[in-house]
């Protein structure tokens, strides 16, 4: 029986807001590897977006170095691109997890998969603890639809549909894959891809989950296991026969996924047979809570919010002045990264041509109103405050107040239009 330990979608960098969430990263990556630790895998795979943009910052490469050298102290790891990575980025990566080149290649136990090239795709073998079983796993990067024009000589090839040109590559994934196999080798194809079917949770980017760069299921390869990325939802895949699950992320990553349970994925795996799946849930992190009705339906609900991130919705019958800092109080555990005010009255008025400027709130009122929503609250709200109204005295460099003589010089110029009237 061979083991496989499935992560995915860590997004280091992921912020709410403002707000960075480097405590809680740090809280389940440490979570992540004691689960490996304790189920002692023979290969770890990582199935993409290991970042959560193309350029991560400095904290967080080290974050990904530190974490990925544990992992590979457990097993050989495996790391699939996604399509928040990039290959420059993770190439640097693999240059520091092998001491700035310090060490051999065969050294070292994680393993990038970049290039989705028929050349360039990362095909492993490792072998099982628990027998005489080898696990090979194939590796499949993201593959957005301009690539075919680059990286792909078959003209066909770039004018096809997509899930037509993915299947002719994940086809090559699995004749590779296969090739020579033994009645003890167990394949696993990792890759970084939208099936049909699958639920996203609406926090992936829009365009790579939408019908059209979906693949089909008829065409995924027929291996012993498919450890997938790309949805945040962790969820098996739709396919009879075809034992695989997207792991999800670790953490929730907006309020779209509000109500997702994250996990990993623990897969014992032998050849012939269906493999014995267990989803290890993630407890780190705070919990996103989105928060929807009046102010009185929303205090009733506030009590079992607690420490989390909070967006509200607000429904109103009428513009409300310190609504952030009446929803703070209400949630003093909470951070309130967004606040939304739903006020039917306020819509019809702004396109009454009836409706005067003095019915409006004042520009003083709507910017208390905004700052503590912003983390301004207190003596620095009071200082804003004063600050802009100090600014709102100044006189107008654009329009600047006349001086005395100007003064005097415009009441000589009219006095003398008088007279001459």
């Amino acid at each position: 029986m061979g083991r496989v330990f499935h992560t995915s979608d860590w997004h280091l960098g992921r912020q709410i807001g403002r707000h960075r969430r480097d405590t809680e990263f740090d809280a389940v990556l440490d979570e992540i590897i004691e689960i490996a630790a304790d189920f002692a895998p023979d290969v770890i795979v990582h199935s993409g977006d290991l970042f959560d943009g193309p350029r991560p910052g400095l904290d967080d490469m080290r974050r990904a170095a530190q974490a990925l050298r544990r992992l590979e102290a457990i097993a050989p790891t495996v790391v699939v691109a996604g399509n928040h990575d990039t290959a420059n980025v993770l190439t640097f990566l693999q240059f520091i997890l092998s001491d700035m080149g310090n060490r051999e290649a065969n050294q070292v136990q994680v393993r990038f998969a970049t290039d989705a090239r028929p050349g360039g795709l990362l095909m492993a073998e490792y072998p099982a603890a628990a027998g005489e079983l080898t696990l090979r796993v194939g590796a499949l990067p993201y593959l957005h639809p301009n690539r075919f024009a680059y990286d792909f000589a078959d003209p066909a090839m770039t004018t096809a549909a997509y899930a037509r040109r993915m299947r002719a590559v994940q086809a090559d994934v699995y004749h590779r894959l296969a090739a020579g196999r033994s009645a003890r080798d167990v394949l696993v194809f990792a890759a970084h891809l939208f099936v049909e079917g699958a639920m996203p949770s609406h926090s992936e980017r829009r365009f790579s989950v939408e019908a059209d760069y979906a693949v089909a299921t008829a065409d995924l390869p027929a291996v012993d296991y498919g450890a997938l990325g790309h949805i945040h939802k962790p969820q098996p895949v739709d396919r009879a026969g075809f034992p695989a699950h997207y792991a999800g992320s670790p953490l929730q990553l907006d309020f779209g996924e509000t109500r997702d349970v994250k996990s990993v994925v623990l897969a014992e795996i032998a050849p012939g047979h269906a493999p014995r799946i267990e989803l290890a849930p993630l407890d780190s992190g705070r919990r996103l809570v989105r928060l929807e009705g009046t102010l009185e339906e929303i205090a009733q609900r506030a009590g079992r919010v607690g420490d989390a991130w909070v967006k509200a919705v607000v429904n109103v019958d009428a513009p409300t002045l310190s609504l952030a800092e009446t929803i703070a109080k209400m949630l003093p555990e909470a951070t309130v990264v967004a606040i939304e005010e739903r006020c039917p009255e306020s819509a019809g008025r702004l396109l009454d041509r009836e409706v005067t400027v003095k019915d409006l709130p004042g520009i003083e009122d709507l910017l208390r109103d905004y700052l503590p929503g912003r983390g301004i609250t207190g003596l620095a709200l009071d200082r804003a405050m004063e600050t802009f109204a100090q600014l709102r005295a100044e006189p107008d460099l654009e329009d600047p107040a006349p001086c005395c003589e100007e003064t005097l010089l415009t009441a000589v110029l009219a006095g003398e239009q008088e007279v001459g009237r």
